[in-house]
């Protein structure tokens, strides 16, 4: 799927989107709306049932292949507890497939832990030590290693939006 033409709805990128249950949820509550599960061929295997499940099917394309090396095309991208996982180094190529893939006017979306300042107390601070024990450089990142991560990448961070969970959005534009 390409980017969308002029007066075609929005195409939305669930990049790392597993079985694509998040993508369903923003697709139904969302008819106006496009949208590409993008994981390892072996997990988008079944998204198809859980977008059939949803009733959004018609409008989602499943397609496998490795953000390391590209994304399919889009107006929007979210990824939620993906950027965590990596170290800098990895996270900001993930981000940079993002921004090559990205129309000019596109919305980078993480669905992240967001770690406070330092020595207030926080859940994403035990996150963050599991990540470092769990994975290789993955962690709990600050606003301020954000805003980094999408300079490096070509985007700039436009807003961190909190949410009632423990998790907040990180939002960024192409710079």
């Amino acid at each position: 799927m390409a980017a969308r033409e002029p007066g075609a709805a929005p195409l939305v990128v669930d990049v790392g989107g597993g079985r694509g249950a998040l993508l369903a949820g923003i697709l139904k509550a969302h008819p106006g709306v496009r949208g590409i599960v993008f994981d390892q061929p072996h997990v988008v295997d079944g998204a198809r049932e859980t977008l059939a499940a949803a009733g959004v099917a018609d409008r989602c394309a499943v397609e496998g292949g490795d953000f390391f090396q590209t994304v399919p095309a889009g107006d929007a991208y979210i990824l939620k507890n993906v950027i965590h996982d990596w170290d800098d180094a990895r996270a900001t190529t993930i981000l940079r497939h993002c921004r090559g893939a990205i129309g000019p006017n596109g919305k980078l979306l993480l669905v992240e832990l967001l770690l406070p300042p330092r020595n207030t107390p926080s859940f994403a601070h035990w996150a963050d030590l599991e990540m470092l024990v769990m994975t290789e450089g993955g962690r709990e990142r600050t606003e301020t290693e954000y805003a980094a991560l999408y300079t490096a990448a070509g985007f700039r961070l436009s807003r961190v939006v909190p949410t009632e969970s423990a998790f907040a959005i990180v939002e960024g534009v192409p710079a």
